[in-house]
């Protein structure tokens, strides 16, 4: 079905207004974000927590465990860029003003408190691991980068976020025990 003159219309002006606030929001960010400490921050967070992991990591559980890292990740970034672009938070100091998620927090700081809590006593129940997990993100993590000013919650509330924390870290738990690799060493 092809879409009616009108509409098509309507869409090429919203779109040209999108392109238009997505420039000033640009220019916005080149002048005050930018190689400040708060963008170095970012940057420090999106890489040092990999470095560390990658050092310290159970090598021969490798490809298990970024599989699931790779999972939190893409389902991480999903939910941040819907709540973003529904008006939920938003964000102000992002290392790259192209993506509409935190990629500190989505990119590393999520999957690496993930794949540390797979790895370490693996014989504790993935349930509580995946309560800690979900506690630290929701009233630890959020409330913290909120405090600095990273994040902004426009119409959310962050006990919302623990059940979808929570979720996501015993699916991603499971895909990484499951039986396609070998055991956990």
């Amino acid at each position: 079905m092809i879409i009616p003159k009108e509409a098509a219309n309507k869409m090429d002006n919203i779109y040209k207004a999108l392109v238009k606030t997505n420039q000033k929001d640009h220019d916005i960010w080149f002048e005050y974000v930018f190689l400040s400490w708060q963008w170095w921050l970012c940057i420090l967070l999106s890489i040092i927590p990999w470095v560390l992991w990658w050092k310290y990591r159970k090598k021969e559980s490798t490809n298990r465990l970024l599989y699931g890292a790779f999972f939190i990740m893409f389902i991480s970034m999903l939910l941040d860029s819907f709540g973003t672009e529904l008006g939920y938070w938003d964000y102000r100091y992002e290392p790259v003003p192209f993506l509409p998620s935190f990629v500190p927090w989505d990119l590393s700081l999520l999957p690496i408190t993930f794949l540390v809590l797979v790895q370490i006593k693996p014989n504790i129940s993935p349930i509580l691991k995946a309560i800690f997990y979900s506690f630290f993100s929701t009233f630890i993590g959020e409330p913290f980068f909120e405090w600095l000013g990273f994040y902004q919650v426009l119409k959310w509330n962050h006990l919302y976020s623990f059940p979808i924390h929570f979720l996501i870290f015993l699916i991603g738990y499971f895909l990484v025990t499951g039986k396609n690799f070998e055991e956990l060493k």
